[in-house]
């Protein structure tokens, strides 16, 4: 399956398992105090979890092909997704940019988007045990695979207990 990616650097050894997301652009006609303007804006939808987001910087996207058994399943639909983005770009125009008219949003681009992770073992730094960590390129972080219970429970679905 070809999908569109997070191009970031992942580590040698490990293999990949990616999360979806859903990626919007938008253009918003406002009023501010300051007159009309008018602003291109980017969301993100956590398409497992729910929830949207505006997006200020993301990494460059590049086409890659990825096993589709390694792609964690969508939980928010395309249209659930695009609507869940919307009304955070609405909300966050009425109260936040405080518009003194309502916006007016049109949908430019949409598409799904996977976030690459990667499951890493180390050993403890003080007990020999070897632990699982979550790594994610992107941002270079690692952290417990606890903390992330749906992301524990599709890797637990694909390999078994960790």
């Amino acid at each position: 399956m070809e999908a569109t990616v997070f191009d970031c650097k992942k580590q040698e050894g490990y293999s990949s398992f990616y999360y979806p997301h859903y990626y919007t652009e938008w253009m918003v006609t406002y009023r501010s105090i300051y007159g009309h303007r008018k602003e291109k804006v980017t969301t993100m939808t956590d398409s497992v979890r729910g929830g949207s987001g505006i997006a200020n910087e993301l990494p460059y996207l590049r086409k890659e092909d990825i096993i589709e058994s390694d792609v964690m399943e969508e939980k928010i639909t395309e249209q659930a997704s695009i609507e869940e983005a919307f009304e955070t770009l609405r909300r966050h125009y009425l109260y936040r940019a405080k518009s003194w008219s309502v916006p007016t949003i049109e949908l430019l681009a949409s598409q799904w988007v996977y976030i690459p992770y990667q499951l890493i073992e180390k050993t403890g730094r003080f007990s020999k045990k070897t632990k699982t960590y979550l790594f994610e390129p992107m941002s270079n972080s690692l952290d417990k695979i606890d903390k992330f219970p749906e992301i524990y429970k599709f890797i637990e679905g694909k390999v078994g207990k960790i």
